[in-house]
């Protein structure tokens, strides 16, 4: 039993940097039934939350005492799964009691709000326009303690741009109301991968999909986020397929 668990933490190491937090590999969640609030129903299994509480405190070790977390996820390349890792992550610290914020920065593909069976708007596009408050772009999911900024209606490219840039101070905004502000910020080598959102929060998680992205590409993206001034915390590998049944690793 000790040489299948050496072998499976040696395969978990192959995406490792020094000084990192250790990568967590997401088993797969069940499907979602389309009917019903998502926050009104189990949407994780026991062994996903596990995982997800592995990392979380991981992150914690690496980010200290601090009252309050500002952590931007995303990815090495387009399709690896970053806001349904999210909105997981952001599920797991509601249950065990955190205040929790989710801000949708991805103008290319806004999906947040679906995540949780809310309205794409009002939300960041609305504030940045002036037409609503800061107070009236939050929604409240079905979690407790857990809400919702999503993208808001993007009209063109140039305020997709301008939310880009500005998604660092908005951020910011709500860095004192909540345990933690998650930022959904679109892939990187997106031209609306925001670079001031990394360098205004505390950490990046770096989401990277199972058989799809390579280390070369996981390390030149971590490399592109310590450029433009952000901290790689951890690295989350998504879908990934296990090739040991399960009851086995419930019995490791």
């Amino acid at each position: 039993m000790s040489k299948i668990r050496d072998a499976m933490r040696k395969s978990e190491e192959e995406l490792w940097e020094p000084g990192t937090a250790r990568e967590i590999a997401r088993p797969e969640a069940p499907p979602m039934p389309e009917e019903g609030p998502r926050g009104l129903i189990p949407a994780l299994s026991s062994d996903v939350l596990s995982y997800y509480e592995a990392i979380g405190k991981q992150i914690e070790v690496a980010l200290g005492e601090l009252e309050s977390r500002t952590l931007v996820f995303t990815g090495a390349v387009a399709g690896d799964g970053i806001s349904t890792v999210v909105a997981q992550y952001a599920e797991m610290l509601s249950r065990r009691g955190d205040r929790v914020l989710v801000i949708d920065g991805n103008p290319r593909h806004p999906s947040l709000h679906h995540q949780f069976n809310l309205p794409e708007a009002p939300g960041v596009a609305e504030y940045l326009s002036g037409k609503f408050s800061r107070e009236g772009v939050v929604h409240r999911t079905g979690f407790a303690n857990l809400e919702l900024v999503p993208l808001g209606r993007c009209s063109d490219r140039s305020e997709a741009g301008r939310i880009t840039e500005a998604l660092g101070r908005f951020e910011s905004l709500f860095a004192s109301d909540y345990d933690y502000v998650l930022v959904d910020s679109d892939f990187i080598g997106s031209p609306f991968f925001s670079q001031a959102s990394v360098a205004s929060g505390h950490g990046v998680v770096l989401v990277i999909r199972a058989g799809k992205t390579n280390r070369e590409v996981a390390n030149r993206a971590c490399e592109i986020v310590r450029r433009v001034g952000g901290r790689i915390l951890g690295v989350i590998l998504n879908r990934r397929q296990f090739p040991i049944p399960g009851f086995i690793y419930r019995r490791l």
